[in-house]
């Protein structure tokens, strides 16, 4: 893919899941925490804001106070059920369980990375662990209230 991707700065299409999605969205509930979004948004808790612009360009925020969003620069779109959060040349989907005007709640399948740290793996059975288990079965279901502008 070339830069030029990355440049373009093109509205997304004006559909009712777009209209709904774009705008900040605070993390108000998670079945798993921290939790992680990638690539460098490595322990997101509750209040950890994401923000959809209406160029399908999102930022990710550790805090309401947090001024330099966490992630690199990454892109969104909406496929089917999905959202796809776009980095380089890796996309991160998360499943639609619900998307409202004012409320947002998806899934995720991914580990966190620190869960894998050194000092958490000391035997292969524990890349098995109990929240590595909970996590593969359940996925990490994070709910989310839109911010009023």
């Amino acid at each position: 893919m070339s830069c030029d991707y990355f440049k373009k700065k093109e509205k997304l299409p004006k559909t009712e899941q777009y209209e709904k999605l774009i705008g900040k969205w605070k993390v108000t509930h998670s079945n798993f925490l921290p939790f992680e979004h990638p690539s460098f948004c490595e322990r997101m808790e509750l209040n950890s804001i994401f923000e959809f612009d209406e160029y399908g360009i999102l930022r990710v925020y550790l805090n309401k106070k947090t001024k330099q969003n966490c992630n690199d620069y990454q892109k969104f779109w909406i496929d089917g059920t999905e959202l796809i959060a776009f980095e380089y040349d890796v996309g991160f989907p998360y499943e639609i369980l619900k998307l409202t005007s004012d409320s947002l709640i998806i899934k995720s399948k991914i580990v966190p990375t620190y869960l894998f740290k050194e000092e958490n793996i000391k035997t292969v059975k524990d890349f098995e662990g109990d929240d590595i288990k909970f996590i593969r079965k359940n996925g990490i279901i994070i709910t989310l209230k839109k911010e009023k502008t």
